[in-house]
């Protein structure tokens, strides 16, 4: 009886093997230079002051040519001012970080909401350009804000969006400086 056991034993270790070794290799360099991580929490600082916290439930960084980490299954950046204040708040369901150049594009649902200024941005895909310190877009948009709705085709801004443009608007809103009157 041990003897049939042992006999069993091997023969399904024997089938259980990969023989062919074009496919081993191939199942190793599919995962070389990849390193995953979940539930990710970073914490971005500058002078021991919290500029901002990014989450993400799972997390890939390709350490290959050209290397980048991406974000397959979304990320949520919560940004502090000075004061450690929550100014704003990005989402998305997809994002990549370009390491050579610090690039950031995000895509799926993006949603940018500045607190300080109650403004929504909402698109299909956002850059961050490291070289102008823009966010950029070519697609369609919608900022909002608690009186107005702008809608446009292109869109650029600041890191805080205390700056930004479109660059085909349409859309109904008023003026800052205007005042209406009925004389």
């Amino acid at each position: 009886m041990k003897r049939l056991l042992a006999y069993g034993a091997f023969a399904c270790i024997a089938i259980g093997c990969e023989n062919d070794l074009s496919a081993v290799a191939a199942f190793d360099t599919k995962k070389l230079g990849v390193e995953q991580a979940y539930n990710v929490e970073t914490i971005v600082s500058q002078s021991a002051v919290v500029k901002g916290v990014l989450t993400a439930p799972y997390m890939e960084r390709y350490v290959t040519h050209p290397p980048h980490t991406d974000f397959p299954k979304g990320l949520q950046v919560i940004f502090y001012d000075d004061s450690s204040r929550k100014e704003s708040i990005l989402t998305a369901n997809f994002g990549r970080m370009d390491e050579g150049n610090n690039d950031i594009f995000l895509r799926d649902s993006v949603v940018f909401i500045n607190l300080t200024s109650a403004q929504r941005l909402d698109c299909k895909d956002l850059r961050w350009d490291s070289k102008t310190s823009l966010f950029i877009t070519d697609r369609f948009c919608r900022l909002s804000t608690l009186t107005d709705t702008i809608y446009g085709q292109g869109f650029r801004a600041n890191q805080d969006f205390s700056w930004s443009e479109f660059v085909h608007i349409y859309g109904s809103f008023v003026p800052q400086d205007s005042i209406l009157s009925l004389d």
